[in-house]
């Protein structure tokens, strides 16, 4: 199967969730991340403000301003595919891009060095390898950023995937059912 086939079924699976299960996974997401955020003394994580099919971010980060840690969400560049995060403090400061994307205000102070990175994706390999939805700007991102990262994703997300030589895999998923320590797998089958 190609990338985009790939897509396509998990797009597909992820709207036929039943509404209540999903519920219910999300919110044993946001436990297993608080946990995690917690437990790893994170003070800053970057993290992408809801898509409609994927986990609802703001589940956490509403948890994460309670917590004092300070969020920072993304603003793509278009122009040059380029990313950086914005200090997110409410829901009031959301704005929409040019491309009905929601996004932190652009004027809020920028941090592209946070201590975790929630990244976004589609499909996940048991490696912690990912298929995004092709835009290429978390892949980019990722080649300069030296903090730790995580995606927040279903349990039935973890699947089949590509994997290309620009690829960088996150270190840790945190599922619905639990979290997997990807980057410990990966150095034990080197």
């Amino acid at each position: 199967m190609t990338k985009k086939e790939l897509r396509q079924n998990m797009i597909s699976t992820l709207k036929s969730m039943d509404e209540q299960a999903k519920l219910r996974a999300e919110e044993n997401i946001t436990a297993h991340a608080a946990d995690y955020i917690q437990s790893g003394k994170y003070k800053s994580v970057g993290i992408v403000l809801p898509m409609k099919i994927e986990y609802d971010t703001w589940k956490l980060i509403d948890e994460l301003l309670e917590m004092n840690v300070d969020v920072f969400s993304p603003q793509c560049h278009y122009d040059d595919k380029s990313m950086t995060f914005h200090r997110l403090t409410s829901r009031d400061e959301v704005t929409l891009d040019e491309k009905n994307i929601p996004i932190p205000s652009p004027d809020a102070p920028v941090n592209n060095d946070v201590d975790l990175l929630i990244v976004p994706g589609l499909i996940f390999s048991p490696e912690g390898y990912r298929i995004g939805y092709g835009g290429g700007f978390y892949d980019r991102f990722l080649t300069t950023f030296k903090g730790d990262t995580a995606s927040l994703i279903f349990s039935e997300q973890i699947g089949e995937t590509i994997v290309e030589e620009y690829d960088l895999p996150v270190n840790t998923l945190i599922t619905d059912k639990e979290i997997f320590n990807v980057k410990e797998v990966r150095e034990n089958e080197e």
